[in-house]
């Protein structure tokens, strides 16, 4: 009688944990939810937008690399094909594949976290990664390659650990397999490679795994690392896809070279390196910093752990305590902490360090802030007066609300320029105010008016060009560009050489087969100080806010471009006035081929002039 009524008190303990549970996946999936909605309700005019037309038109039949040079990486690209495959020329397949991807990823987080520090940590965990993965400051409008990379990672981190903490042989399989795909969505994915890398191979020096077990989750990592890239390898080799293969980002680092499967390929480094040499380091960490401030609640969660570690470690040293009272998450920290901490420092390889990039810091530090909440579980459970540590966590708990306080309710200036916003912007709160607008005002960009023109005005068929970095407008008009590279975003930072032969492909594409309209976005690019290279030059807005367009006439023509040149080499030097100069070819290439619609906001539409 004794046994069976233990036995059911058992049962009952363990439903009410399970019950218990409940709360912290409704907390976190309201977080997880609103990130959906913001997502799916905003179109993106530019990084998802580009993924999917890559890959609507792949499966057209463009060739890649020859007919479509995408700028999507391989693992994005093939996510996006899929999407797109299953639910049209639209962002909702691949936005669904991410949610899937990352709903997956934030279950098995807080699996991982429940197993290794306990239920509280886990679910503070799992809702700050739920919060901040999507935070519209970072998270643009979904479908971007960090998410698709963070997904990854945090899979193969949590399938790691259950293997490390006595799961079966299958998991290392699986984390080995998953994490060799993170970076092909972005090669920072290997952040959580090199962590793990690292804490296999100094487990058993520490003396937490056998030399034997050791090899053994090498090889089960090698093994599901080479199944998971042999069927790529394949495709992209026997069928000579005109894309870098997968992790020849390794070679370039190490020798310079990248190896590709076609010379059309484009090389990593191009971008980076244009870019340094006119955004500085200077100018750089400033803004670094202003972001890591902004994201100061996972930032803080993961650095306290790590110095919370760091001190133990003295302390035991100090008080020689036996191994035995150390708990079993302590030797975790090293995985977690390298984790984070090369997601701290993969944001500065890029001098622009845009939003997106400090996606992974985010989850990676959210996990590795597990390990603070557990420490002070521990202490609140086993310290004799506990009044002093429950007062303790009430003030962490406030101070946590008020690090997320402006991801919530929005930022009142900008991490990117350090400038004051007139009001409050980027936090959850104005994210949907501005869907509740679209939805009830009809509200709508510029650049989808400029889409829904030029299909209006024209037959499937029929080619269009998109001059900039507004790939949106191809899906709102859903047509395809006349040119293989159909967009622009690095005419301020290619060396005129690089850029002259940039024009001159898009000329020479226009000649095979003309766009019947072009659309020059007129957005600026970095750096951002430097006037847009604009495909026709405005003027001056004289009455009204109505563009007032340099005329047509050659000598007006001439005047015009040697002042400005003169203008553009005073102030920014001989390379950009180069590089104006080398845009006069296509200057005039619309100005005798084409004639303009109108401009819709900031863009101008250009329509071929009939013969």
């Amino acid at each position: 009688m004794k046994k069976g009524k233990k036995t059911l008190n058992s049962r009952f303990s363990v439903l009410n944990s399970e019950l218990s549970t409940i709360p912290i996946l409704v907390l976190a999936g309201i977080a997880f939810v609103l990130g959906r909605y913001f997502e799916f309700n905003y179109p993106d005019p530019f990084d998802s937008a580009s993924n999917v037309y890559s890959a609507q038109h792949i499966l057209n039949g463009a060739k890649i690399g020859v007919d479509e040079i995408p700028s999507a990486s391989l693992g994005t690209l093939l996510v996006n094909m899929l999407g797109v495959k299953l639910f049209g020329f639209s962002e909702f397949g691949p936005k669904l594949i991410q949610s899937i991807m990352q709903a997956i990823a934030l279950l098995a987080m807080f699996i991982a976290m429940r197993k290794l520090f306990g239920k509280l940590p886990a679910a503070v965990g799992v809702i700050v990664a739920a919060i901040y993965t999507s935070a519209p400051l970072i998270a643009k409008f979904g479908n971007v390659k960090e998410q698709f990379a963070i997904a990854c990672m945090v899979t193969a981190i949590s399938l790691f650990i259950f293997r490390q903490l006595g799961g079966k042989w299958w998991y290392c399989l699986l984390a080995g397999a998953v994490a060799a795909w993170a970076p092909l969505f972005k090669e920072t994915g290997t952040s959580a490679i090199g962590a793990i890398g690292l804490f296999v191979i100094v487990q058993p020096i520490f003396r937490h795994r056998t030399w034997r077990q050791t090899l053994t989750d090498i090889a089960l990592l090698l093994a599901g690392a080479v199944a998971a890239m042999a069927p790529l390898y394949v495709w992209l080799i026997g069928w000579k896809v005109a894309m870098t293969l997968p992790y020849s980002f390794i070679w370039q680092m190490v020798s310079g070279f990248l190896p590709a499967a076609s010379a059309t390929a484009p090389q990593a480094n191009t971008y980076v390196s244009g870019i340094r040499s006119v955004m500085p380091l200077s100018e750089q960490w400033p803004r670094v910093l202003r972001y890591y401030l902004a994201l100061c609640l996972p930032v803080t969660l993961a650095l306290s752990s790590i110095i919370v570690r760091i001190g133990k470690m003295i302390l035991n040293l100090i008080q020689k305590s036996p191994a035995t009272e150390k708990p079993v998450y302590d030797r975790f920290v090293l995985l977690l902490s390298v984790w984070w901490v090369l997601d701290m420092a993969f944001v500065w390889i890029s001098p622009t360090s845009y939003e997106q990039y400090y996606l992974p810091l985010t989850a990676s530090g959210a996990m590795t802030g597990g390990y603070l909440i557990a420490v002070y579980r521990d202490k609140l459970t086993q310290a004799v007066f506990k009044t002093k540590w429950g007062i303790t966590g009430i003030v962490g708990f406030v101070l946590m609300a008020v690090m997320s306080w402006n991801i919530l309710f929005g930022l009142p200036k900008s991490p990117w320029s350090g400038v004051k916003y007139p009001e409050r912007r980027n936090g959850y709160a104005q994210r949907w105010d501005e869907i509740s607008h679209r939805k009830t005002e009809g509200w709508r960009g510029s650049w989808e008016a400029d889409g829904e023109y030029i299909r209006n005005h024209t037959q499937p068929t029929d080619k269009i060009y998109v001059w900039g970095w507004v790939p949106g407008i191809y899906l709102s008009a859903q047509r395809f560009s006349s040119a293989p590279v159909a967009f622009e975003s690095e005419m301020h930072t290619r060396p005129p050489q690089q850029l002259e032969q940039v024009i001159d492909d898009l000329l020479n594409a226009f000649k095979k087969e003309m766009p019947k309209y072009i659309v020059d976005s007129r957005k600026r690019h970095l750096p951002l100080d430097r006037p847009q290279f604009e495909l026709w030059p405005i003027i001056g807005y004289p009455s009204q806010g109505q563009p007032q367009f340099l005329p047509a006439d050659p000598q007006t023509v001439a005047e015009f471009e040697k002042q400005w040149s003169a203008m553009l080499k005073q102030r920014f030097g001989e390379d950009e006035a180069k590089r104006f100069e080398i845009m006069g070819k296509f200057r005039k290439f619309i100005r005798e081929h084409y004639e303009i619609v109108q401009p819709f906001g900031d863009e101008v539409v250009f329509k071929l002039k009939t013969k």
